[in-house]
Formats: structure tokens, C-alpha cells, sequence
């Protein structure tokens, strides 16, 4: 159990390098995605190692179709959420709109001629990739040896691995919040892999929060 603990932890000490050595900067994109290698690798040499099937024991490709209808709800509950937030409660919040294009435009290098492709690769991959890591592998593997633990430190990681990037944008009050959101998702879907058994449902619902978060860039970079 040790080892799968350190290779849930392994992204956030990626991290850590990207920003102590300011690789996003240095290298751009590719500086700034080299943390999502250990969401893929050492999770496909730990399976095989151990004998785990990524197909059957992590993706459950087979129970696709399960809790569709409950997954596409939950994203549809997702976009409101992040949407009434972001318009009804953006100014009282204290976003400042202005400061975080500056961020994403440094940080990420996105801009309005870019955005459109970021996003496809967002919702699309990106989402597929962390279902696969935090779901799929993290928490999937990790709950069968500690239930507790299956639960809580997935969750911790996936809220405190998006922050990290976000932190220094916005005030305090909006952050605690947002951190509170990310750890509920996590749960949330958490729960949908286990109660469907397979990726596609926690997917389907983590794309949704996706094209939300999306298309709130795209109307801040336009």
C-alpha cells in the first residue's frame, strides 16, 4: 500500500518542480503539462507489475452505459453551479476578471486564438486522463486496501493539485470556496465510479464541469 500512496502523491511533487524551477514559464505548455507523465506512466508500470488490467480493474469499459442518465445530470448540475457562481456571485467574490486573463495568458499560454484548442483537449483528454489517474486508479485501487483512505486521499490530491496553480489568483474567500467545491467533485465522483464500475460515468461529469470552466475562459479571453 505504500508504493500506491507515493504514486498518488508523485504528481504534486511534479508540481512542486514545475513551479520551483518556473517551467511553464521556461518551457510553456510542455513545461506546464510535464506533471500529467505520472498520472499515466507509473500507474501503467505499477499495474502491470502487480497484475492489475487497466481495462477490466481500472477502466471497466465493459459497465460503460451505467449511470449515464445520473452522470449527465450531475454535469448539468455542475455547469449551473460553476456558471450562476461565476456571474452571480463573481463581484461580491472579489474575482478579478482582469488579473486572472493575465494569469492564464502567463501561466498557461492561452489566448483567445489558442483557447478553443486548449479546450477541446480539456474536456476531452484531460478529463479521460485524471478520471483514469484519480478515479480509476487512485481511488479504485486504494479503496479495495483502506476504505477510509480510498476515499479521503484521492479527493485531498485532486482538490490540492488544482489549487496550486490557482492560488495566487483570487482573494481569499473565493479560494476556500473553490477548494471546497474541488473536494466535493472529487467525492462526488468518487462515488459514481464506484457505484457504476466503470470510468465513463465520473467522465461524462467531470466534462461537463469542464465545458463550464471552459467556457467561462473563453468569455473572459473574448
Amino acid at each position: 500500500m505504500f508504493v500506491l500512496i507515493a504514486l498518488i502523491l508523485l504528481p504534486l511533487a511534479a508540481i512542486g518542480v514545475q513551479l520551483a524551477f518556473d517551467l511553464g514559464t521556461a518551457l510553456g505548455m510542455a513545461g506546464y503539462s510535464f506533471y500529467k507523465i505520472f498520472f499515466i506512466v507509473p500507474p501503467l508500470i505499477y499495474c502491470r507489475a502487480v497484475g492489475v488490467s487497466i481495462f477490466d480493474d481500472v477502466l471497466k469499459l465493459k459497465n460503460w452505459r451505467q449511470h449515464l442518465p445520473t452522470a449527465g445530470l450531475l454535469g448539468g448540475l455542475a455547469i449551473l453551479i460553476f456558471w450562476g457562481a461565476y456571474y452571480f456571485l463573481g463581484d461580491k467574490l472579489l474575482i478579478d476578471k482582469e488579473t486572472i486573463v493575465g494569469k492564464i495568458r502567463d501561466q498557461f499560454g492561452v489566448t483567445s486564438k489558442t483557447i478553443f484548442f486548449i479546450a477541446a483537449i480539456t474536456i476531452f483528454a484531460n478529463s479521460l486522463l485524471e478520471e483514469f489517474f484519480y478515479r480509476g486508479f487512485a481511488f479504485g485501487l486504494l479503496v479495495r486496501k483502506q476504505r477510509r483512505l480510498g476515499y479521503l486521499l484521492p479527493a485531498t490530491v485532486f482538490t490540492i493539485q488544482h489549487s496550486l496553480f490557482i492560488y495566487h489568483w483570487v482573494a481569499f474567500l473565493p479560494l476556500v470556496l473553490a477548494l471546497a467545491a474541488l473536494f466535493v467533485l472529487a467525492l462526488v465522483l468518487q462515488k459514481l465510479y464506484e457505484q457504476a464500475d466503470s470510468i465513463a460515468a465520473p467522465w461524462l461529469t467531470h466534462a461537463c464541469g469542464d465545458i463550464a470552466m471552459m467556457g467561462i475562459a473563453v468569455t473572459m479571453l473574448w
